[in-house]
This record gives structure tokens, sequence and C-alpha cells, in this order.
């Protein structure tokens, strides 16, 4: 019996509703000459997930299901790579529905390219119809913070770190070149796609956008939740850089260290609004994100600057947590919180009631005070 022409490999938890809906979507697709598998493995899910994927029966696609204790989508991902039979493999989400010609899409791009080497990423959009925030119009826009497809060109080749586990193929021969497949260090998810993109860059594996490939990510973002986020992302950054320190540029690090260095040469008077700020870190961020998501379902051009130096703020909050730890990051945040989350919404202010919108004068106030 051939070999399946594409396994679809997908880690879950907690999201039972949209998970059926991807299941039966991957009932409905079309172009396929050869047979696929869908493979999930449910990464300790406590929302009847389990349930679902014992008596789920496909129609259209073999069917391969397993289940872990909580340990992170990398470790599922690997579970389900040990039983995959495909020739390719599609990394996708369980928030992710795809149109009904996504594998279709992959597997032509495989089958016309030059080099086995080269892997695909694909679009995954908000769905038609979807009320967005702000925040997630920014974060796949012009922030780019989750994905890049604002800036990307069909075709065209990125570097390692645009393995999006969202919708994305390569071919099993060449991911078999790094047999641990995803590393398990990481307990959050983020950076564990980026770090296994790095090791089979080694390999030359190169990344392609195949804008064809097309998918809907069916996930909520607000300002809050994707802060939260952020922070997650600064973590595992520290993480990947102490496993790779070739990349602190890129993850960072380096920049960090010198916004400490900065902080040490403030005058006393600056010193104080900055320790000042430190010491009301809570209660600002709380602010923070409160008074950008009084705006968050306004679509006002003039809040990607501030969703910028929030999200920037958020992600190196996490990072400089992870490598100073909780008795010297609150120093560090507390400048970056002043020099560069305060400008911001001071610019974001004044261009506000430019055009009379009106603002949360107190927050505002609490905020801006620790201006230097």
């Amino acid at each position: 019996m051939a070999a399946p022409s594409i396994s679809v490999i997908i880690a879950t938890c907690n999201r039972r509703a949209v998970l059926e809906q991807v299941l039966r979507a991957y009932d409905a697709q079309e172009g396929l000459e050869r047979d696929f598998e869908v493979i999930v493995v449910d990464d300790g899910s406590t929302d009847g997930t389990a349930e679902l994927l014992s008596s789920w029966q496909p129609s259209r696609y073999a069917w391969k299901h397993a289940a872990q204790g909580r340990s992170g989508p990398g470790r599922a991902r690997n579970v389900a790579l040990r039983q995959a039979e495909g020739e390719a493999v599609l990394f996708t989400g369980d928030d992710i529905l795809p149109a009904p010609t996504l594998l279709a899409r992959h597997l032509e791009a495989h089958r016309r390219s030059r080099t086995p080497f080269a892997a695909f990423v694909g679009f995954s959009g908000w769905p038609a119809g979807m009320k967005l925030t702000s925040t997630m119009r920014h974060v796949t826009g012009v922030g780019a913070q989750q994905f890049s497809y604002h800036y990307f060109k069909d075709r065209a080749e990125y570097d390692f770190r645009h393995l999006y586990t969202s919708n994305f193929s390569i071919r099993r021969t060449v991911l078999d070149l790094e047999p641990t497949y995803f590393s398990t260090a990481f307990p959050k998810a983020a950076f564990e796609d980026v770090e296994l993109s790095y090791r089979l860059s080694f390999h030359g594996m190169r990344i392609y956008y195949l804008a064809g490939a097309r998918a809907e990510h069916h996930h909520h973002f607000d300002v809050g939740r994707f802060f939260g986020r952020q922070v997650a992302c600064g973590e595992m950054g520290a993480i990947l850089v102490a496993k790779y320190p070739e990349l602190r540029k890129w993850v960072r690090t380096a920049e960090l260290e010198r916004v400490r260095i900065l902080g040490l040469r403030e005058t006393q008077r600056e010193r104080r609004r900055t320790l000042d700020a430190a010491g009301q870190l809570a209660g600002l961020e709380e602010r923070l994100v409160r008074v950008a998501g009084f705006f968050d379902d306004l679509h006002i051009k003039a809040l990607d600057a501030l969703l910028v130096a929030i999200f920037d703020y958020a992600y190196l909050k996490g990072l400089a947590s992870a490598l100073y730890g909780v008795s010297r990051s609150p120093s560090i945040c507390g400048y970056l919180f002043k020099t560069r989350v305060v400008p911001a919404l001071e610019a974001f202010k004044h261009g506000s009631e430019a055009v009379g919108l009106p603002v949360p004068a107190a927050d505002f106030r609490a905020l801006c005070r620790h201006a230097s």
C-alpha cells in the first residue's frame, strides 16, 4: 500500500469546538490524487477533546490520534511525527480551517520544486465576516508580531524565522535530517518552531511563501491577550538564545543589555522616575492594557504606533524577566516603560485629541507622569 501523500499534524489543547470544524474541513479537501492522513495529539485537554478524538470517523482521510499530559505543542508534534507516514508533512493548528485546496496547493508546490529542500509557508488569515479588533488587524498587518504576511510576496524566499506551524509543509526526508524534531525545552508555545527551523536551515532548507495555500485562523485576540502572548514569547526567546548565542541580536538580548546600561547612566532625578515606574509596573501595565483596549474596536490607524510600543514592551519584559530574574528585571522594565511606552502614549493622546477623539484622561495622566 502506497504511503500517504501528506501527513497533517495538529497539536491541540482545549479547543474542542473549533477542532471539530477543522477535522470536518479536511473531509472537504479537493484535487488530491492520493490519500492523506490527519494525526491529532491532545496535549492534556480537559474540555472533552479526548471524547471527540476517540469517536471521530472521517470519510476522506486516514485518521490517527494520541494523547499526552500537558507537555507543550513541541512534544505533541513529535508524538505525531513518530506515527506519520506521509511523504510530506503539513504542520497546522487546531484553530486553522483549511481551504478546500490547501493540501493540493502544498503538494503541487513540492512537485514543481527544483529541490527537495524547499518548504512552503501558506497563508493563515482571519475568517471573512469575523469581527476583528484593532489588535488582530495590527499583529497580522503592519505590526507583524504574529505573522509577516503583510510584507510577503508570493513565491519569494524567507529566512528560518518564518516556519509558521499554522500552515507549513516540508518533505519528510528533510525533516528527518533533524530526527529529534521539535525541542521540548520550550514549555510555552513560542520559538520551538523557530528553533527547529534554524537547525534545518543548516541542512539547506529554504522557505518560500505560498499565497494560494490558504486557511482561516479562528482565534480571537484583544490587547490584553496579545500582551500576555508577547511576554511568553520573550521568556521563550531567552531559552532560544541560551542555546544559540549567535542569535542574540535577533532575539534582542543585545538590545536589552544596552537598555540596562542606559538605565545606569540616568541622572538621580531620572532614576527616581524609573524606580517609581518599576515599583508600580503591575498597575501601570493594567492601565496600559485598559487604555489601548478602550480603542480596540474602533480601528484607528494611529493606534498602530501605540500597539507597536505596547507589544514591543511586553516582549522585552518577558525577555528581561527570564534573563535577569524578578529582582533585577523591574528596573529595566521601568526604564523601558518610561522611555518607550510613555512617549508612544503621549503621541497617541495628542493625535487623538487633534481629531476630537476622547481619551480616558485619568488613565493617561497616571501613565504619562513617568515621562522623564
